[in-house]
């Protein structure tokens, strides 16, 4: 055999680069050993053997048949192909059972290319109820297949009429599809799911492997070339549905909430805001709301921005609605009494070479009304007896700088941040003690008012409450827990009728915070925001807010709004743009939990004389469905 001949790349690559790799080992010689080894016998035996392996595996074939089981596995595996359809996901419900997302099955139109042949009439009757250009249509019923995909998850009205067009060639394929009942509400929390049933933010994400069922699958047949066959309708049934995710959330408290925002940030002609409320006694979230919104059901064309949960993500500096913290702490471990005098410099004084300002100037202040006033340079002076580790202690014993303790089934959630105390010049000392030089988040601060209006515990904040399993077993449950407590009974008592005078003393600053019925009670915040570009703070950003809770004797709710650079009209404090605002979710939210009202109404003196019996706020039957309080 002339090994030098031109042969084709396949036998160069499989016989002569073996057969040159042998002669490497073999010598020149013809023998070795006794035996003929020349270059044309051993290709013959190298073929010989290759021979000799096929035949044996024929005869083990003859000998040793495959079970018929076997051939059905491999001819499936050859001939058909699992089609995945959309799992159905669990539902997301709020506290009272409402749904929030639930799935539906709606009807995707295939079509077998190889049978599906439309006459015009028809192909332009289906372009027009599918909403799709006849061109696209006519391209995919020209593909050289045997299943391609029409439109997915139409309205099933659609569906219907498709299928009274009788095409052959064409089926309808029941698949689940995400469906959020009342658009918008909570969507930030719940999130939102993609076209292939991922979850991508929120509660969705958080709980993709069990909200996700067990996807259906179909199996339509292969051709030899292996493309899929379309032959009949199948219907989408799971194998396995998700778990039911109830959160906290209460729909009407959250609708009231987003309401009230969504009007307070586009009159203030802001960037933004949020609300929080909450159950000071359980730490159960009842709203999250913020704005701008998007409707999870076309998130295919939402602004990715207006996604973003600013409740839990955003960190920024809270101005003096940290104050009543400093105060308690400083109450609590008797640095203080209520009723003490401090001077309050007039309303100018000079730390570590800056020069502080009081909105309210003031010789002469109590500590009651250092609050009430919210005066930053006796905050400071009261803040200095507790000193710069006894300060930081404090703040993180309300649940800033990593002190909350926020469970596993929270959607993403930052933490707020206070720098070291070992490193605090007087100036940041000064800052942080009336509520800048560090930053917070929403959940934080809603949470910590929290603690002063049930009586001094800091409690675990709970967003879901129970996870239900298909076959209705609850797999998980939230019970209520109280991670710290942080003052005394009579210190929140006290904090909590000196932040009732922020709202009803003439010098409080909160007055815009009062409701018709409740007595109501917190503080007002205005905090500058740090400029990125001047790398210092801007002189015209802020940050509004108002953190409080009502009734103010006997909390039901605490409620923080914050509006995020106000512009419209000349100011931008709190009292102007977030206190109204939880007058108006305090009002409608406590009306809707049926809490009695209150406050005395003003009646004149004739009435009075006139009807001795004249009915107050508790003369109402007791277990009236119009009175009767739902404690949450």
């Amino acid at each position: 055999m002339n090994l030098r001949q031109p042969v084709s790349k396949y036998a160069r690559k499989f016989f002569l680069k073996p057969l040159r790799l042998m002669r490497t080992w073999w010598p020149e010689s013809n023998t070795v050993s006794g035996f003929d080894l020349s270059r044309a016998s051993m290709l013959a035996a190298l073929l010989l053997g290759v021979f000799g392996v096929l035949i044996g595996r024929a005869a083990v074939i003859q000998l040793f048949p495959p079970s018929a089981e076997a051939l059905k596995r491999i001819a499936a595996k050859q001939y058909e192909q699992r089609l995945i359809l959309a799992p159905y996901r669990g539902h997301i419900l709020d506290r009272n059972g409402q749904p929030l997302a639930i799935s539906l099955k709606k009807p995707s139109v295939a079509i077998n290319p190889r049978v599906f042949t439309p006459t015009p009439h028809q192909l332009k009757q289906l372009a027009e109820l599918l909403g799709m250009p006849r061109d696209k249509v006519r391209g995919l019923a020209n593909k050289d297949a045997y299943f391609a995909w029409l439109k997915r998850r139409i309205d099933p009205v659609i569906g219907q009429q498709v299928e009274s067009l009788s095409l052959k060639g064409l089926y309808l394929v029941n698949e689940a599809t995400r469906l959020y009942p009342l658009q918008s509400v909570a969507a930030h929390i719940i999130g939102a799911v993609g076209s292939e049933d991922q979850g991508l933010m929120g509660i969705e994400r958080q709980f993709q492997s069990i909200l996700a069922g067990k996807a259906a699958a179909v199996s339509p047949a292969k051709d030899a070339r292996g493309h899929t066959i379309l032959y009949s309708s199948n219907m989408a049934a799971p194998d396995l549905p998700g778990h039911t995710i109830q959160l906290t959330l209460d729909h009407a408290i959250q609708e009231i909430a987003e309401e009230a925002l969504s009007q307070g940030v586009l009159k203030a002609k802001a960037k933004s805001g949020f609300v929080v409320v909450s159950d000071p006694h359980t730490g159960k979230v009842l709203a999250l709301a913020n704005y701008p919104t998007f409707d999870p059901n076309s998130i295919a064309s939402v602004n990715l921005e207006h996604t973003r949960n600013y409740a839990l993500l955003d960190l920024f500096e809270p101005g003096s609605v940290m104050k009543p913290f400093v105060l308690a702490a400083a109450i609590d471990q008797k640095k203080t009494r209520p009723q003490e005098l401090h001077n309050c410099e007039n309303g100018v004084y000079r730390v570590g070479g800056v020069v502080f300002r009081d909105d309210h100037p003031a010789p002469l202040l109590t500590t009651t009304d250092t609050l009430v006033r919210s005066s930053n340079i006796c905050t400071y002076k009261i803040a200095e007896r507790l000193g710069k580790q006894g300060l930081f202690d404090a703040l993180v014993n309300f649940g800033f700088s990593g002190g909350l303790s926020i469970p596993e089934t929270f959607p993403p959630t930052m933490r707020g941040h206070i720098s070291s105390p070992a490193g605090w010049k007087p100036i940041r000392f000064a800052n942080i003690a009336f509520g800048q030089g560090l930053s917070v988040t929403g959940l934080e601060m809603a949470m910590a008012y929290g603690a002063i209006a049930n009586g001094g515990s800091l409690m675990r904040p709970i967003l879901v409450d129970r996870i239900t399993s298909p076959s209705g077993d609850i797999v998980y449950a939230a019970t209520p827990e109280a991670t710290n407590h942080v003052i005394s009974l009579e210190t929140a008592k006290e904090m909590r009728h000196m932040l009732s005078l922020v709202v009803t003393d003439p010098h409080g600053t909160g007055g815009n915070a009062k409701t018709p019925d409740y007595t109501t009670a917190g503080k007002t915040g205005t905090a500058e925001k740090v400029d990125p570009v001047l790398k210092a703070y801007s002189p015209k950003k802020r940050i509004a807010s108002f953190a409080g809770f009502a009734p103010a004797a006997d909390p039901y709710l605490v409620i923080y709004v914050v509006i995020d650079e106000p512009t419209a009209g000349p100011t931008y404090y709190g009292s102007i743009w977030a206190a109204p605002l939880f007058a108006e979710i305090a009002e409608r939210s406590l009306r809707y939990l049926n809490v009695t009202p209150d406050k005395i109404p003003t009646v004149p003196a004739i009435a009075i004389k006139n009807s001795p019996h004249l009915p107050g706020p508790t003369a109402s039957k007791a277990g009236s469905n119009d009175t009767t309080p739902v404690r949450l």
